[in-house]
């Protein structure tokens, strides 16, 4: 063969190589935006397992009894089967686990027991489930401590990723909860460079830790976040996405008179462009700086409390899922069973018929 014909050839087969790995990646991408749908809607069970305090004032309380403390029952099976049923696909399960970690690092067995039994009930009804860690007031972003941080979190992200580690595709981790720097000026805003740096540095440690923690965690989705799980813009943009089954979760209560200030608003409406461009903006910044490069999103927490302006709440409500819908992103209203319950948990009845018809798109 001749010099230049063995060059044209190999030539020929690096492009095919790189076609080949190309198309593999174009592929994969498609597979996670795929995966994320399947999510579709879901429903948190607030204030609940991410209850925190008990022992502070009640130290002779039975270790279980944290899951009532803030004023819910016990999660039941009830309550999953409602929530398949009436079409949610997915429910997250906010679990605060610092109150049950020892001086040593270890995550209580029963604790763990009891949010294993949680799961199972919630796979069993064929939901998916997301998992946390939630009200861990260690994970506070003081960039000095920043070591000792990363390690008690490396820890206890260890521990739960290898209790879970032969759980199925349907158990997503989602490895923080609104990070931030806590009574700052900073806690709720887009946070400082450091902050967002260091935001993305335990994020690397998050994946990097469960993906060695055996089982199906190699391939197992996991959710990021970026600084307060936040949607500001300059957050969004210094966020760092790793490679490999990665969904960026973010949080939605917009705009806060409506939604959270309970001094604010109780009107809301579609056709009052004031009402809906903050909406719409960061649903344009989640497209254009993950959806359009094929990573996908979920907004982990979205809801308004009850003004007594139920149509208005459910105008807002199906407003955010017709965005997420649009854009293949998955939402899980907030529900901590007061004042943005949905779903009574004693009886297992759904309340505000309005709001849940506005979520769920019926066929």
């Amino acid at each position: 063969m001749k010099k230049g014909t063995k060059i044209i050839s190999l030539l020929l087969f690096v492009v095919l190589i790189i076609s080949a790995a190309y198309a593999a990646l174009i592929w994969k991408s498609r597979e996670d935006l795929r995966f994320a749908a399947k999510l579709g809607k879901g429903i948190n069970l607030g204030n609940a397992m991410d209850s925190t305090g008990l022992w502070e004032y009640k130290p002779d309380e039975d270790e279980l009894s944290y899951e009532n403390y803030w004023g819910n029952p016990d999660i039941d099976s009830t309550q999953m089967r409602a929530i398949r049923e009436v079409g949610f696909n997915s429910v997250r399960i906010p679990i605060t686990w610092e109150d049950h970690i020892d001086g040593n690092g270890i995550i209580s067995e029963r604790w763990m027991q009891r949010a294993a039994d949680v799961v199972d009930m919630a796979l069993a009804e064929d939901l998916y489930v997301v998992i946390d860690t939630h009200h861990e007031e260690w994970l506070n972003l003081e960039t000095e401590r920043e070591n000792e941080i990363c390690e008690m979190y490396r820890k206890a992200w260890t521990q739960i990723a290898e209790r879970f580690a032969d759980y199925d595709d349907r158990l997503i981790f989602e490895g923080m909860n609104e990070a931030r720097l806590r009574d700052s000026e900073h806690e709720w805003d887009e946070g400082t460079p450091e902050l967002r740096a260091m935001v993305n540095r335990l994020n690397e440690t998050f994946v990097d830790t469960v993906r060695a923690a055996g089982g199906i965690n190699s391939k197992r989705y996991l959710m990021i976040s970026a600084y307060a799980t936040n949607t500001e813009t300059q957050a969004l943009e210094d966020l760092k996405v790793p490679d490999g089954n990665i969904i960026v979760a973010v949080h939605m209560y917009k705009p806060y008179s409506f939604c959270q200030d309970e001094e604010g608003t109780d009107e809301w409406s579609a056709s009052v462009p004031k009402d809906t461009e903050q909406i719409e903006s960061i649903f344009a910044d989640l497209k254009r700086l993950f959806i359009d490069k094929k990573i996908p999103v979920a907004v982990t927490e979205f809801g308004c409390i009850d003004k007594e302006n139920e149509a208005a709440r459910a105008e807002w409500a199906g407003f955010y899922a017709k965005l997420a819908s649009d854009n293949g992103i998955p939402c899980f209203w907030w529900d901590n069973g007061s004042t943005y319950q949905l779903l009574d948990r004693e009886n297992g009845v759904w309340l505000h018929p309005d709001i849940l018809d506005a979520i769920i798109v019926r066929e």
